[in-house]
């Protein structure tokens, strides 16, 4: 039990060791002398050292790259002798720990205070276990077991999510290392894009003001032209007022004597239109008389026409019949001649093939006749 008291009173005065850094140097150097921060700055060196050879090959960090460092167990022995002198040191010198918390305003780190917390109940139960019978020691130790159980699976969940989390810290850094570019990139283009518009808008502004001015020219020049001619336009139209009024005048007194006659004239039209009236209303008279003495004539034509239509189809009907009979003798008649000159060509081939053969049974005699003379010579 005392050995674990020892031990737990030297990590304590390790704790207030700076891990890795210590704070200020030159007050360290005036404060606790240059001897012991000497051995402090070995101390510091070893544990970065440490750290760089025990960590993997991707994550070593601390400034050794190119460096030929001692191997891990050179560097474990090394450590292990120099925590043991400051331990020494800082046990013999209780000032030392004291200055070392006025320099150092930032508590222990939370690894050795967790070290610390766990060594301690390590003790407490150490101290209760040699203090307890066998069956509570039992007790216990499945309690431990229980607990260690528990502890490891808690363990490994929270290695687990440990890496989760470094997957998705990871994943975060791609996330926001690809916003972070787009976003400067964006800048980079909004930068440009202001520079741009900011060019354009000074020539736009130069382009206009050279516009406007060019513009004031020619408005004021053809302002003072658009005033002559108003003043020439005013001129004119106040003579053709007075033109006009002269005018208005010899119409006007045109227009009383043209609507005097206008009266006349529709007393005239009025007359002329009784005398039109009557006389349309004797031709209506005149016009009905003629048409019912047409409507009459009209039936009476056609009553005509009715009878000529009759008779013209009777007359047609005769035509037609004297015509097929006329073609029926004609085609007789082609027909009688044909067989007349058949029956004459048929009549004159048998005469000629009489004549034919008389001439040949003539020749046949006189032959006979010529070959019996022969032979009586």
């Amino acid at each position: 039990m005392a050995i674990l008291e020892e031990t737990y009173h030297k990590l304590e005065l390790l704790s207030h060791v700076p891990p890795l850094q210590l704070p200020n140097v030159d007050e360290l150097r005036h404060s606790i002398g240059p001897e012991v921060l000497q051995v402090l700055e070995e101390q510091v060196m070893l544990e970065q050292q440490y750290k760089w050879v025990s960590a993997p090959a991707g994550e070593q960090k601390g400034g050794y790259e190119g460096e030929a460092l001692p191997d891990f167990e050179t560097l474990d022995d090394e450590l292990r002798h120099s925590t043991r002198v400051v331990c020494r040191i800082l046990r013999e010198a209780p000032t030392i720990v004291e200055r070392l918390e006025e320099q150092d305003s930032e508590p222990a780190s939370m690894p050795i205070l967790k070290f610390l917390s766990t060594f301690q109940e390590l003790k407490e139960q150490t101290f209760q276990k040699l203090s307890t019978s066998v069956e509570e020691e039992k007790s216990k130790e499945d309690w431990f077991l229980e607990i260690s159980a528990r502890e490891e699976k808690a363990s490994q969940t929270l290695r687990q999510l440990q890496k989760e989390i470094k997957l998705e810290k990871a994943d975060r850094e791609r996330q926001v290392t690809t916003r972070n570019e787009t976003i400067q990139k964006l800048r980079d283009e909004l930068e440009e894009i202001k520079t741009s518009t900011i060019n354009e808008t000074k020539t736009l502004q130069a382009d206009t003001k050279a516009q406007e001015e060019a513009d004031l020219t020619n408005f004021q020049a053809k302002d003072a032209t658009l005033r002559e001619e108003l003043t020439r336009l005013k001129s004119e139209l106040q003579q053709k007022k007075t033109e006009n009024k002269e005018s208005e005048e010899q119409l006007r007194k045109k227009k009383i004597r043209e609507e005097s006659g206008v009266l006349e004239w529709v007393k005239r039209y009025d007359s002329e239109m009784e005398e039109k009236d009557k006389e349309i209303t004797a031709l209506r008279s005149i016009y009905e008389d003629e048409r019912q003495q047409l409507a009459k004539l009209e039936d009476y034509f056609n009553k005509l026409m009715a009878e000529r239509e009759a008779v013209a189809v009777e007359e047609r009907t005769k035509a037609e019949e004297q015509a097929r009979q006329q073609a029926q003798l004609a085609t007789l008649t082609k027909a009688a001649t044909m067989l007349q000159k058949m029956w004459r060509g048929k009549v004159a081939r048998r005469e000629m093939e009489r004549k034919k053969a008389g001439s040949r049974g003539k020749k046949g005699k006189k032959g006979k006749k010529g070959g019996k003379g022969k032979k009586k010579k």
